[in-house]
């Protein structure tokens, strides 16, 4: 089946209904294949028990007169008004013990939030009979083509303070911990507490407080919101089994940012919801966010690895010229957007969605975000568009068979280190700012990698390399894992303070963490910058680097010194069983990811090639390899590649300033004499090398792009 490539309709009542029959026949003639309608709990049911579905029944029924397939949003969190007068006590509370005063979402016309709390069991008995009303539906309407159960992963908007604090989820709270702990003795011991009674155990408050209780919290509420996405998917599915049901965030997890009325991760755990949901998808705003190739393939990459072998979707991807409140933004042309949709293929997404059709009317969102939409660029976009459309009805087979190579090298994702971040300084942005800097790193050298989870670490099974940017937090469990892994021939780079803490917030001192107890070689204290810049010394090559935050020098024997300071090594490789561990006593990542003005060049492409490196003497570098053009600090051409039907698949992404490019591929990648691009359709010729190697020259097309098949 063709891939969902489609836009978001409907945010009732929004566009007036006189708009429809003509606005789906230019989807459809635009080369789009999917509408995405917004079925609002608020909306279709008024009145307790009365259900309205007039206008979902004559838009469905408009789909299918357009050969459109349809995609239904169950937006659960939009609450009807009468919520609190039928379910009373369902309000939330903030950490102060204030009521929450649910009220209109700014960008969503008819329906409250957050309105009651999901621990409340009147709130969800109502939610799941609006889930099973919507469901029982339309599951049998031959259009539908999938459910997004969850949108952005919303459940606190409006909450104007930290949620929730009632009666129903503390209850909730204590019950995960006796179960998480064996009781409230195994909860003593672990938190070195002396409760007596379950009532005495509170969740944490606010950050700068004690770390123990303020984390398991944050802990809890993740796992609170993916208890919730499942109980959804397990209503909608009994009723459905045949579709693929998934919600999506607003962003991948690992780049939830917290804030004061965010705790970390609130909106659950990606990986977790594709433990038991069949995807998970996010929404991207590229030329809102200013996004570079690397940004967006990042955003799905994060999202790829945490949906593993599941759906992956772009739920929302930027359709027309964003608009917050009297701001002007920059529009979106149709090149640009067309590279958006095709690097998501690249990255592996099989559905993706506009947002949206029509420029929007409602509140601060007015007069933007539609593919159709009054910028000046909407007939350009419709063009590229039905282009687009036909090449992927063309290929099908291709697209629909095609799947990313399978990375050796990870990068750590740790939801404890964010807990930790957040109870401190109420945001992540240290730690997520680190594993971003690791990941760029990566893409912009065209090394496939993918994003590990803490507690999945069933993937280090086929990796070589493990990055673990500041990961203050880890359990001796996950410590073994990590040990094992090395010991069986494994790269491991740690940087600072790895393992300063447990899951429960509890210091440990240098030589009690795991790296030190295994092999005796220990950081000896925090100590204070005195240069940003150091210069490390690995495979007789000099690489300048900068770092940030504190120097907490390495001492020990029986390792190979790659920088030194006054104290001890900053940076060091520290062999163990069949592998090692490389370790840095600064913050690399984020310094990395940070790096602007005068002297950037030199200290981006020296964390580069430090990268580089290690996976090279992993014996892990990339099958395809870009000899040109040479990447800068500016831009670099950006490569992706996986295999579809026993062929390989070569997505080329160009800058401006690039002419041309030349690609090596190494020997048995391919098995062919020349390349295929299904966009211009040209046939690209390969040369061999003397060592059996094969290598491309590729002019820049029109479109900046090229999607390569083995002819």
């Amino acid at each position: 089946m063709t891939m969902n490539l489609g836009v978001q309709y409907y945010r009732p009542p929004f566009p007036n209904d006189r708009y429809w029959d003509e606005d789906f026949r230019r989807i459809k003639d635009s080369g789009l294949n999917t509408v995405q309608l917004w079925v609002l709990w608020g909306w279709v049911e008024p009145k307790p028990g009365v259900f309205v579905f007039d206008d979902y029944d004559r838009l469905v029924n408009l789909a299918e007169k357009h050969g459109l397939g349809v995609i239904l949003s169950t937006i659960a969190e939009i609450q009807p008004y009468w919520i609190h007068r039928e379910v009373p006590g369902s309000e939330m509370v903030t950490n102060m013990g204030v009521k929450v005063v649910s009220s209109n979402r700014g960008e969503c016309h008819f329906g409250i939030t957050p309105g009651g709390c999901t621990d409340h069991p009147g709130v969800w008995k109502g939610m799941e009979r609006f889930l099973t009303q919507v469901v029982s539906r339309y599951r049998s309407v031959p259009v539908l083509r999938g459910w997004d159960i969850w949108n952005e992963l919303r459940w606190n908007v409006n909450a104007d303070g930290l949620v929730c604090y009632c009666e129903h989820t503390l209850a909730a709270f204590r019950e995960w911990l006796d179960h998480k702990y064996g009781g409230l003795e195994g909860l003593n011991r672990s938190w070195l507490r002396r409760y007596q009674q379950w009532d005495e155990v509170m969740p944490g408050k606010m950050p700068d407080r004690p770390y123990t209780e303020m984390m398991a919290f944050e802990n809890f509420i993740t796992w609170r919101a993916n208890q919730h996405g499942k109980m959804r998917y397990d209503v909608v599915k009994a009723l459905d089994p045949a579709r693929p049901v998934t919600v999506h965030g607003g962003s991948p997890c690992p780049l939830d940012f917290g804030s004061n009325e965010n705790t970390a991760l609130n909106r659950g755990n990606d990986w977790n919801f594709a433990d038991d949901l069949d995807g998970i998808g996010c929404s991207s705003f590229p030329r809102w966010f200013n996004m570079d190739d690397a940004d967006f393939g990042m955003r799905i990459e994060f999202v790829k690895s945490a949906a593993r072998e599941k759906k992956v979707w772009l739920s929302e991807l930027q359709g027309g010229r964003s608009a917050i409140g009297f701001n002007i933004y920059d529009p979106v042309d149709g090149l640009s957007q067309q590279r958006w949709i095709w690097n998501g293929i690249a990255c592996g997404a099989d559905t993706i969605l506009f947002w949206c059709w029509r420029d929007e009317v409602f509140g601060r969102e007015s007069a933007g975000f539609g593919l159709a939409g009054d910028d000046g660029l909407a007939e350009e976009r419709l063009r590229y568009m039905r282009v687009t459309g036909k090449l992927i009805a063309k290929h099908e087979d291709v697209i629909d068979h095609y799947r990313p190579v399978k990375p050796k090298v990870g990068v750590l994702f740790s939801p404890q280190s964010y807990y930790l971040n957040w109870a401190q300084e109420a945001n992540t942005a240290r730690v997520r700012n680190s594993l971003l800097g690791y990941a760029r790193a990566l893409v912009r050298r065209s090394i496939p990698y993918q994003v590990v989870e803490e507690n999945h670490l069933e993937a280090l099974s086929h990796l070589k390399v493990l990055f673990m940017p500041r990961t203050i937090v880890v359990d001796d469990h996950t410590a073994e894992k990590l040990l094992l892994f090395v010991q069986n021939g494994g790269t491991l780079v740690c940087e600072s303070e790895c393992g300063a803490f447990n899951s429960q917030g509890l210091y440990r001192y240098p030589n009690e963490r795991f790296i030190a107890r295994t092999t005796g070689v220990r950081e000896i204290g925090r100590r204070k910058l005195t240069s940003n810049l150091i210069t490390a010394s690995v495979d007789n090559k000099q690489v300048d680097l900068s770092v940030t935050q504190w120097f907490t020098p390495w001492v020990g024997d029986g390792s190979e010194t790659w920088c030194s300071g006054a104290e001890g090594d900053l940076i060091r490789s520290i062999p163990f069983g069949k592998g090692r561990f490389i370790v840095v006593g600064s913050y690399l990542g984020d310094a990395y990811l940070a790096q602007a003005g005068e002297g950037k060049e030199k200290t981006i492409q020296g964390f580069e090639t430090l990268v580089e490196t290690i996976v090279s003497q992993a014996g892990s570098l990339p099958e395809i390899k870009v000899l040109a053009p040479n990447a800068t600090s500016d831009s670099f051409l950006y490569v992706k590649s996986g295999l579809s039907l026993g062929k390989r698949v070569i997505f080329v992404f160009y800058q401006p300033q690039h002419p041309e490019a030349q690609l090596r591929f190494a020997h048995g990648v391919l098995n062919t004499q020349h390349l295929l691009d299904l966009i211009s359709g040209e046939s690209i010729p390969l040369s061999g090398t003397d060592d059996g190697e094969k290598e491309c020259r590729l002019v820049r097309p029109d479109w900046n792009f090229r999607v390569l098949v083995e002819g």
